[in-house]
């Protein structure tokens, strides 16, 4: 109980440190990056502030895997080092213990971490976006030739949307049951205020009656609009969407027939997110408790972090270029870390067999 107590200390202190250092670098560069919008429309310094502390859970839910392969490896390495682990050793407590004591307590953190914050991140994510797109009165979304969406039995362009609550220059095109186009509706805006769309500036073009005939309304109020499942779908990112709001989305998708693949990629990175983050880490250890006796410790911990981050980087453009490819997501998103588990593997058995010659 002891070790096991003593390996969480140094893991936590070393994963504590780099999170900070990570997190304070990030949004460093978040600010500088902000400035450029500082005193336009109404984005003061201010709005400038609360945008920065709203997205610091986000910035903490990106460097985290970063941060627990430099901390791992930074206490490790001292520990290393030290011969700390050939004291271990030496008292029976084999390497591939140790190495299974680090992962198992890295996994459980990771998986206790990313729980917590799929709740977190996306409200304070959203909230933050919100407030910035409303100071500087800017589009989520532009499009020269609009966005388009499908709604039962209607489609939908739209050029402008500057949140799930105010869209502009809207087209609707309607279908009947036979799949002819029954009318064409266009509207200026679209605010949703207190549960109902009110829609201004609308034109209609009915063509089903004989002769066909125009409507023209200033102003009208009502709930069947268009779902907003569909705009935050289209505009939220994955990091401010919650696994549960992806399961909805996919569910909508599936229902209305369209297509969810985007969704289903996002809903497998987010279950396999502490499995990667511990298949980096892992990927580092043949680097540390491989020629422990060696003078270059400190170049292969450094190796050792570019390969982790390396699997990192690999592993989110891969599932990607599966969806380019047509590869169902489970599978563009589980063969990465299949391939570099191998890969540890392999790399892992070589070190520790160099270490005993």
């Amino acid at each position: 109980m002891i070790i096991y107590m003593y390996l969480f200390k140094r893991f936590s202190l070393g994963l504590i440190v780099s999170l900070i250092v990570l997190v304070s670098l990030e949004i460093f560069f978040s600010f500088t990056a902000e400035i450029k919008y500082l005193n336009i429309g109404n984005y003061n310094i201010y709005t400038l502030s609360k945008y920065i502390v709203l997205n610091i859970p986000k910035s903490i839910s990106i460097m985290f895997p970063y941060a627990v392969l430099i901390g791992s490896m930074l206490s490790l390495g001292a520990m290393a080092s030290d011969m700390e682990f050939v004291s271990m050793q030496a008292a029976g407590i084999s390497t591939t213990k140790i190495m299974t004591i680090i992962i198992v307590q890295a996994f459980i953190l990771s998986t206790l971490f990313y729980y917590i914050s799929d709740s977190i991140v996306p409200t304070f994510s959203n909230e933050a976006e919100k407030n910035k797109n409303l100071a500087l009165n800017k589009k989520v979304i532009f499009h020269k030739n609009g966005v388009w969406f499908k709604d039962n039995n209607t489609y939908i362009k739209i050029n402008e949307i500057y949140s799930d609550k105010n869209l502009r220059d809207i087209t609707m095109y309607k279908y009947d049951e036979k799949s002819t186009l029954s009318s064409i509706k266009t509207i200026v805006e679209a605010r949703y205020i207190d549960k109902v769309w009110k829609l201004t500036k609308i034109e209609e073009t009915i063509l089903t009656s004989i002769p066909i005939t125009k409507k023209y309304f200033a102003e009208e109020e009502t709930i069947e609009f268009i779902d907003r499942k569909l705009i935050n779908i289209k505009t939220h990112k994955a990091t401010s969407l919650s696994l549960s709001d992806v399961v909805k989305n996919i569910s909508y998708l599936d229902q209305n027939n369209l297509d969810a693949t985007t969704q289903k990629k996002i809903y497998w990175d987010k279950i396999f997110k502490p499995f990667s983050t511990i298949i980096m880490l892992f990927l580092s250890m043949p680097f540390i408790f491989g020629r422990q006796r060696s003078s270059n410790l400190s170049q292969r911990i450094v190796l050792g972090v570019f390969i982790g981050i390396a699997f990192f980087i690999i592993s989110s453009i891969l599932p990607n270029l599966g969806m380019v490819l047509g590869i169902a997501p489970i599978i563009s998103v589980l063969l990465p870390n299949l391939l570099f588990i191998i890969a540890g593997k392999y790399l892992l058995d070589y070190q520790l067999q160099a270490s005993l010659r």
